[in-house]
């Protein structure tokens, strides 16, 4: 199963990522058994030799950056001036700036009405973790809750995503259809790649402005004012927010709602948070490149990339196409 540290953070540790790329060797005794100590705030190593061997009785070489830094103090200050300088945001970071419409609560309430809720995703949530019992019917009835989970009358058994921002204010709803059996997707054979939306809908029918400004943002994002000092973990689907955050009731989970969903503009609500980014299957490099992009404007108190799925994924779950999602529940089933 998946085990995120949730320690207190350090501004430095060793870098306990999986894979060889990630195992170095060891000065001491040559054996590539040493992991190195990396800054939390830069995601980037100190100096070759400082770090710890895995060999602990028959090397047991061990050199923190305290010591490091006693030896070389110049490179502390520098390390320190440039913390200084990453926590200023080259650009001014306002979550409550208003250049965007917003959907009337009531149809979050409507979607939510008449046990609408019980669509068919939130059917395989309660077959997959409801008997659980580590987890139980109040688990999924908590996140119906937390997360908005209403449906739809518009397309028959399909569930709404609201997306509910920073400031409680509803920008939009992704309306999908799930297998009730499988949890997977049912698209329609004539638009595959085709969402369908709250805010469509609405204009369609004269019950927005023609011109209605749409900005999305994070799903689950209102969750990030409601728990302000607990780590956030972004996942691309919402799907896998709302499983991980039954799974791990410490994280904030939120869904950027694709590959393309994550960037700049949606990240300003991520500022000085500690920060877990988790890409799907093939996607980690873009991601990396992303969040490093993005880390450049904004300050994250700490941020990382999760590669546990990119790392053990076999070759015939990555032809079938495997997500993290499924990786999680794989792990849980295995676990019962």
């Amino acid at each position: 199963m998946i085990i995120l540290n949730m320690e207190k953070e350090y501004r430095y540790s060793l870098d306990n990522r999986r894979g060889a790329s990630f195992i170095h060797i060891c000065p001491n005794c040559g054996k590539r058994e040493f992991k190195r100590y990396i800054d939390n705030t830069t995601m980037e190593y100190i100096a070759e030799d400082v770090g710890k061997c895995n060999r602990l009785i028959k090397c047991g070489f061990h050199k923190p950056p305290k010591i490091h830094f006693q030896e070389h103090p110049e490179e502390k200050t520098k390390r320190n001036e440039l913390y200084r300088k990453k926590r200023q945001p080259k650009s001014p970071i306002n979550i409550n700036e208003k250049d965007y419409d917003i959907i009337d609560e009531k149809y979050v309430k409507i979607s939510m009405w008449n046990k609408r809720y019980i669509n068919t995703f939130t059917i395989w949530l309660f077959k997959l973790i409801g008997n659980d019992p580590h987890y139980g019917i109040e688990a999924i009835k908590d996140v119906v809750q937390k997360y908005d989970l209403g449906g739809s009358h518009r397309i028959n058994g399909a569930v709404v995503f609201w997306q509910r921002d920073y400031n409680n204010q509803i920008r939009t709803g992704k309306i999908m259809l799930y297998n009730q059996q499988t949890g997977k997707r049912i698209k329609d054979e004539n638009r595959p790649n085709m969402i369908n939306w709250v805010h469509y809908y609405l204009k369609k029918e004269h019950r927005l402005k023609a011109d209605f400004k749409l900005k999305q943002c994070f799903y689950g994002e209102h969750l990030l004012k409601k728990y302000p000092n607990a780590i956030v973990a972004v996942f691309e689907s919402e799907k896998t927010a709302i499983v991980a955050s039954i799974i791990f009731p410490d994280l904030v989970c939120i869904a950027s709602g694709g590959l393309g969903g994550l960037n700049l503009q949606k990240c300003k609500v991520l500022a000085h948070r500690h920060v877990i980014f988790f890409p799907d299957l093939g996607c980690y490099q873009q991601w990396k490149a992303k969040v490093e992009g993005i880390s450049k404007h904004i300050f994250f108190a700490s941020y990382s990339i999760n590669d546990v799925l990119e790392d053990n994924a076999t070759e015939e779950e990555r032809a079938g196409g495997l997500d993290l999602c499924d990786y999680i529940i794989k792990s849980l089933t295995n676990n019962n």
